[in-house]
């Protein structure tokens, strides 16, 4: 069984915010909501507004709690690993529906740059993860 750490509040609190952001917005969404984009930028998937709101929270919060189960079942050498693994991918995905609820309500929102952005936010994080474990088992 996973233990808790103090870490873990913040990995709810983001996905709370990300929920709340959702709902605080709701007057102002679609009723069908874009969720996914082409590579350029136009919208390919819709969904109903129930569903583009609650969607990504209830995501983040089913990553969070595998990859926190994963992590007691093979813990890394470096015991910072999970924590940061952990906050990073969840403030990854608020960030991610931030942008699409964003879009949603009529602000431009570069896709281009985000793509860059998540390309750029997986070779940190992997990067991270592969210099304390390497630094650890030396």
């Amino acid at each position: 069984m996973p233990r808790y750490r103090p870490a873990d509040a913040l990995n709810v609190g983001i996905v709370l915010l990300t929920a709340l952001l959702g709902v605080a917005l709701w007057p102002r969404l679609p009723a069908e909501m874009a969720i996914h984009f082409s590579a350029s930028g136009v919208p390919d998937n819709y969904v109903p507004k129930a569903v583009g709101v609650a969607l990504l929270p209830a995501i983040m919060l089913a990553v969070f709690l595998f990859v926190k189960t994963v992590f007691s079942y093979d813990p890394p050498s470096d015991s910072r690993v999970p924590t940061v693994v952990t906050v990073a991918t969840t403030g990854f995905l608020g960030a991610l529906h931030a942008l699409v609820l964003a879009w949603n309500v009529g602000y431009p929102v570069p896709m281009d740059a985000v793509l860059l952005g998540a390309l750029v936010w997986a070779v940190a994080l992997c990067g991270y993860v592969y210099r304390r474990e390497a630094v650890s088992l030396t």
